[in-house]
């Protein structure tokens, strides 16, 4: 039985096998975007320019009627034939074919095939701003994977990782990307049929810039430490918003949209506007329609410099549901993002957007923020009912979110799982979630004939906070419970799901060092519960020294150094301490 992630709409199986010629012949539509002429080459390395006119080609593009990115595809005996009505189209079902390709090998197995999204937003938002920012090499092959699994749309949240020539100072000595990063992702990312939409954050979460000397009066409340590096994991996490009615600090966010928008070809951008709970501290008098007036006058001076660089509005919905006066004099043209990770998060909530006539996409999580190994059962379930719900209400899209709160120590494969589920589910809500797409997941991702990877995920993901929690149980003040047997039970039996990791086979999706991250992340699970089932500093000790030289090679491999300084001094040298 074929896998296929996301599931296609109808999946129709015929008798026999198709066995293509070496080299195999095409024919193809004039003026054939080379995008999807690229993507041909890659899957058929033997097809030569010359054979696009051939009679009776073993492998037929034909543009045909439908809708946007849909399309086709038939696998025959005699030959494989694609119709589509955009290259969007002819693209996905290619990749299609590519994951057919990886199961049935030179055989490929007839069928046809029917498929069209649900949605026309099916996203991916990584945050690149809390400790972790990723080399451009890993971006790269994340967007190869987003474009397999048929993601049309990525964002990185940015509050500060970017080396503005007007200011080096934002970005300091940290890791940061430049304008030829971004520039050098964007063209990428338009090669994959991916819109890679600038996010930064222009409200609130501004701690980094508002706690520089130059920008401190420009906060509604005095960044609350004498410096970023002085500052806590919480203290750069809440509040830090901007004081919008200074004039100085509109300047400093004319200055950085106008270096950093030209990076990106998109014609969206996400302003963020989430969580700006310190709005209005500098005017204590002021009513909640004052409140409300003062977020949409800055919304709408964002919506004016987004409209110099020719780019349109997004922005988080959260203030505006407490706010409610104020969603009805939002600036024309504005899409919302509703963001819910919790199970007891009210998901109905972005009916208040849809109902008044806002483009909305439900943001759900894959949940890592916070932990050593992503919450995958309980992402799978708010997923599921998140992207089921906002179908019904009549949402545009999912926008897919991975953040990293204190210092982004979660691994970045301990997300794979909760990234392919937002593809299946982004394509059509209606899709499954459970045991099929896991044995999906399994095989696309790892290769596995069975689901022992996605069993891994499960178990690996379904550790409660008190083993999980990062930074540790301890400096994150969770008790520990009041029975340890459980997470005597957990500490057992991690390192065999380490070495279920590291015995997986590389695919061109997971390889060696994903499997060493996800082994890695179980033993920190086993420490964890060592800790919370009260084992003593004699194990506990000499077992945190040994994770904690593990983790810098693979953390060097495909993350910008200093951020690994960061959890050497917030969350691993506080733990020794605790220890004793």
């Amino acid at each position: 039985m074929l896998r296929l992630i996301p599931a296609p709409t109808a999946v129709r199986p015929q008798a026999g096998a198709c066995v293509l010629p070496a080299p195999p012949t095409a024919c193809v539509p004039d003026h054939l975007d080379p995008r999807v002429a690229q993507v041909l080459h890659e899957l058929f390395p033997g097809l030569h320019h010359v054979a696009c006119r051939q009679a009776h080609a073993a492998i037929r593009l034909e543009t045909a009627a439908g809708p946007a990115e849909s399309y086709r595809l038939r696998i025959a005996p005699d030959g494989i034939a694609i119709a589509a009505p955009d290259a969007a189209g002819f693209f996905y079902a290619l990749q299609t074919l590519r994951q057919i390709r990886a199961q049935g090998g030179a055989a490929l197995p007839c069928c046809e095939i029917e498929d069209a999204p649900a949605w026309p937003l099916r996203g991916y938002y990584l945050d690149v701003s809390r400790g972790r920012v990723p080399r451009l090499e890993l971006l790269k092959r994340r967007v190869r994977l987003l474009a397999s699994l048929k993601i049309n749309h990525l964002q990185l949240y940015f509050e500060h990782p970017f080396r503005f020539r007007f200011d080096p100072a934002i970005a300091g000595d940290g890791d940061a990307y430049d304008a030829d990063d971004l520039k050098a992702l964007d063209a990428f990312c338009r090669e994959h049929f991916i819109e890679l939409v600038p996010s930064f954050t222009c409200f609130g979460h501004l701690g980094r810039i508002l706690s520089l000397p130059p920008y401190r009066h420009l906060a509604e409340v005095e960044f609350p430490a004498p410096s970023w590096e002085a500052a806590t994991w919480l203290q750069r996490l809440r509040g830090c918003t901007i004081h919008t009615r200074d004039p100085a600090a509109q300047d400093l966010l004319r200055r950085i949209l106008d270096e950093f928008l030209p990076c990106f070809t998109s014609p969206r951008f996400n302003l963020c506007g989430d969580e700006t709970y310190d709005l209005g501290r500098r005017t204590p008098d002021a009513t909640p329609a004052d409140l409300a007036r003062q977020y949409v006058d800055h919304v709408r001076f964002l919506q004016g410099e987004a409209a110099r660089h020719g780019k349109s509005l997004m922005l988080w919905g959260d203030m505006l549901l407490k706010h409610p006066e104020a969603i009805g004099d939002l600036p024309p043209g504005c899409e919302i993002l509703d963001w819910a990770y919790f199970p007891s998060n009210k998901f109905e909530k972005c009916g208040e957007f849809i109902s008044r006539g806002l483009p909305t996409a439900v943001c759900p999580s894959v949940r890592g923020f916070g932990r050593v190994f992503n919450a995958v059962e309980e992402a799978r379930g708010v997923l599921a009912k998140y992207a089921r719900i906002g179908k019904e209400l009549g949402a545009r899209g999912l926008l897919n979110t991975d953040w990293g709160d204190y210092g982004h120590f979660n691994v970045p494969p301990a997300a794979l799982h909760g990234l392919a589920l937002g593809a299946q589910l982004a394509w059509n809500p209606a899709n499954d979630a459970d045991a099929d797409f896991d044995r999906a997941f399994s095989k696309i991702v790892f290769g596995a004939d069975d689901s022992r990877p996605a069993e891994l995920f499960s178990l690996a993901g379904s550790v409660p906070e008190a083993a999980a929690a990062w930074p540790f149980a301890p400096l994150k003040n969770v008790p520990p419970p009041a029975d340890p047997a459980p997470l005597r039970e957990i500490a057992a039996q991690a390192p065999a799901w380490a070495d279920g990791f590291t015995k997986l086979a590389a695919t061109e999706w997971a390889d060696e060092t994903d499997h060493a991250q996800l082994a890695l992340a179980c033993r920190f699970l086993q420490f964890g519960a060592l800790v919370a089932s009260g084992a003593p500093a004699a194990q506990t000790r000499p077992l945190l020294d040994e994770l904690e030289k593990a983790l810098a090679p693979l953390w060097f491999a495909e993350s910008l150094p200093r951020g690994l300084l960061d959890l050497h001094a917030r969350g691993f040298e506080p733990m020794r301490q605790r220890l004793g």
